[in-house]
């Protein structure tokens, strides 16, 4: 035999000694009660740590099985929830992942509040106005307000920094001016605005207004604002891009405004887009977006008073 055959037949002798040699012994899990229960321990130092996704119900010690039972509400798994699973799994291999378990909340009876037109909404920071609420066609409430306060997508929050929902979709380009949100528990979606001094408005249906004729709009800064509409199919060309379909009033608006709804009587026209001046000084401007487009482009039903 030659020696690089020697040599082979070493190297492979070599290898199969290392396969053979017995590696780093694995720890077994957990399995008496008191183990269990520092597992479990850990866990919960891991939420307090890192907070637990909410895909994710409950974990307890199962004694019968002698595993960890951690229990998740929904599937397929979110990357977040993924990342949060495989840390938990590496606590212990007593740890066992039980799928299906739906996610407990608290009885409490919480507080409702009524989603009104005109009222201030949060998105990012940015100051807006409700303009109307509606419903899919699966019956989820929606709220309605403009695209430019939602083009970033987010969590939208109400007049008392509660919570409303995520913005849905959002348009601002040159087909409009609008966002949808979803609306979560806690909320009311109603068929008011806000009107004059402390009233409400109910809105009972859609119009559209001619050249001449009086509108109203309604938002968080200014109030109770009404003028003429003085053109239609409007394209206003902001710094973003031209918005085309808008019309053109002569009633003012400023900032935190936008999205506040414009009405005739007790009509649904619109959604303030944006304008020029202000209310301090006369020739102020709005343009609003109409919502007849928004409801059919969305697939949504405007909520009326019966």
């Amino acid at each position: 035999m030659g020696r690089g055959a020697r040599s082979v037949l070493s190297a492979v002798a070599a290898a199969a000694v290392l396969l053979a040699a017995p590696g780093p012994a694995q720890a077994a899990p957990a399995s008496t009660p008191g183990e269990l229960a520092g597992v479990k321990d850990r866990l919960d130092a891991l939420a307090e740590r890192d907070g637990a996704p909410a895909a994710v119900s409950a974990w307890w010690v199962d004694a019968a099985s002698r595993t960890v039972v951690l229990a998740l509400n929904t599937a397929p798994r979110d990357s977040r929830t993924s990342g949060w699973v495989q840390e938990a799994r590496e606590v212990d291999a007593s740890v066992r992942v039980v799928d299906g378990v739906a996610a407990p909340s608290p009885r409490a009876d919480p507080p409702v509040y009524d989603l009104v037109g005109g009222d201030t909404i949060r998105v990012n920071r940015t100051r807006c106005s409700l303009a109307f609420t509606a419903t899919a066609a699966s019956g989820a409430p929606r709220l309605i307000t403009a695209g430019h306060c939602t083009n970033r997508g987010g969590d939208v929050t109400g007049a008392n920094n509660t919570p409303v929902g995520p913005v849905r979709s959002s348009v601002f380009d040159r087909t409009g001016d609008w966002g949808v949100v979803d609306v979560g528990p806690g909320w009311r979606a109603t068929p008011s605005v806000a009107a004059e001094g402390s009233t409400t408005r109910s809105i009972t249906g859609t119009a559209t207004a001619p050249v001449g004729a009086t509108v109203c709009r309604s938002g968080s800064t200014t109030g109770w604002r009404c003028g003429k509409v003085t053109a239609v199919d409007v394209t206003a060309n902001y710094a973003a891009g031209p918005v085309q379909g808008l019309v053109l009033t002569d009633a003012c608006s400023e900032g935190g405004d936008s999205g506040g709804p414009f009405v005739s009587g007790s009509s649904a026209l619109g959604l303030l887009s944006g304008g020029t001046g202000d209310c301090t000084t006369a020739g102020g401007t709005s343009l609003y977006q109409p919502i007849d487009e928004i409801l059919a482009a969305e697939e949504l039903t405007l909520t009326v008073a019966s």
